[in-house]
């Protein structure tokens, strides 16, 4: 049996932080880290990894990846989007300014209210009917289902959090409506009375939105799949997208067959540099996963054990496989010290100059 977990957000992001894992027992990670093959690729983003997984490839020459038709395809939602149909994400996002920049930075899930959704979701379909219909999944993944295509170059929203918004504006064909349609969106927004309510609050208001992940679904290549697992709707409908059934993750489940094993859990938390989310995260991944996954290494319930870590400078890969348990003069390996090895070198600095001799006085 083979089990392949992908753990985005496992590698801590950035140079800046010094031994994020410090303190957290992790014997486990430690001990596969140590017996298994280890390999750290260039970087590439999850979506193409997760869509060369479930056998999608990475777009074509028409176009990128449809990523809000196949993320509102893995929505829980009763009604499954039209498969013909263009989709955007359009995410809403809070804009506040931080000296000269417009910063643009996203909601967690229980900071907007069904009810605030739902006003919000009228208004922008009672002003803005011409480009399609919106709705609302949940209360931080909105779409908006195109009346006509667009091939406008649209940045994913996790890539623009925390920073400048000048330097992700839409690009390319249809650039100029969108980049008008978000300044558009921003007025009525910021006007709305639910939103001048949250102000005088003093919460956050949702000013914006993020429009990303343009395209419409085509049909998947054939092909056969393990059992998969996954949480995270775009996973998810990739996964349908092919055919196939996917299933909420569940250890016991997994250790019944071949099993493709998506979690999360540490994704929103590394993007958010939220540490100590990530590290009580990444000890529950211990606890509930890894440590499971290595007994079933040692007594052959698991013949070959696979982690792909995607992360912000490259992707690790780590397989393990049942035989080399008996490996014992290969040592424990601990997590904070394959996370310093896979930092980049800080930078030397420039030697110092020597000054220049004072000019000798006349």
């Amino acid at each position: 049996m083979q089990i392949h977990l992908v753990i985005p957000g496992l590698i801590w992001p950035g140079a800046s932080l010094v031994a994020p894992a410090a303190g957290i027992e992790l014997p486990a990670l430690a001990r596969l880290l140590g017996r298994g093959r280890r390999e750290h690729r260039d970087f590439e983003p999850l979506d193409l990894q997760l869509a060369r997984l479930f056998g999608l490839g990475t777009g074509s020459s028409d176009g990128p990846l449809p990523l809000a038709a196949l993320r509102r395809l893995g929505e829980s939602a009763p009604l499954a989007p039209d498969p013909g149909g263009a989709w955007l994400c359009a995410d809403p996002v809070n804009l506040s300014f931080a000296r000269e920049h417009l910063l643009l930075n996203d909601f967690p899930a229980d900071e907007l209210g069904d009810d605030d959704v739902c006003a919000l979701i009228a208004a922008l379909n009672d002003n803005f009917g011409d480009l399609g219909r919106f709705e609302a999944c949940t209360p931080t993944r909105w779409y908006l289902r195109l009346a006509a295509p667009t091939r406008a170059r649209l940045f994913p929203l996790h890539d623009v959090i925390g920073r400048p918004i000048r330097q992700f504006l839409p690009e390319g064909d249809d650039a100029r409506l969108w980049q008008r349609t978000m300044n558009e969106v921003q007025v009525l927004l910021h006007n709305h009375p639910l939103n001048q309510a949250r102000e005088a609050a003093g919460r956050r208001p949702a000013n914006s939105l993020w429009f990303w992940g343009a395209g419409a679904l085509a049909p998947a290549p054939a092909g056969t799949l393990p059992a998969v697992q996954a949480a995270e709707p775009l996973a998810r409908g990739m996964v349908r997208a092919t055919g196939a059934e996917v299933s909420a993750p569940d250890l016991a489940t997994a250790l019944r067959e071949d099993t493709i094993v998506v979690l999360d859990t540490l994704v929103h938390a590394a993007r958010q540099l939220d540490l100590d989310a990530w590290r009580s995260n990444l000890a529950t991944l211990e606890r509930d996963w890894l440590a499971p996954l290595a007994g079933a290494l040692g007594d052959g319930r698991v013949q070959k054990l696979t982690l792909t870590a995607p992360g912000d400078r490259g992707t690790f890969e780590l397989v393990v496989r049942a035989d080399e348990r008996w490996k014992f003069w290969r040592k424990p390996l601990a997590f904070d010290a394959l996370l310093e090895s896979l930092t980049p070198p800080a930078p030397s600095l420039p030697a110092k100059p020597v000054a220049d001799p004072a000019p000798a006085r006349r």
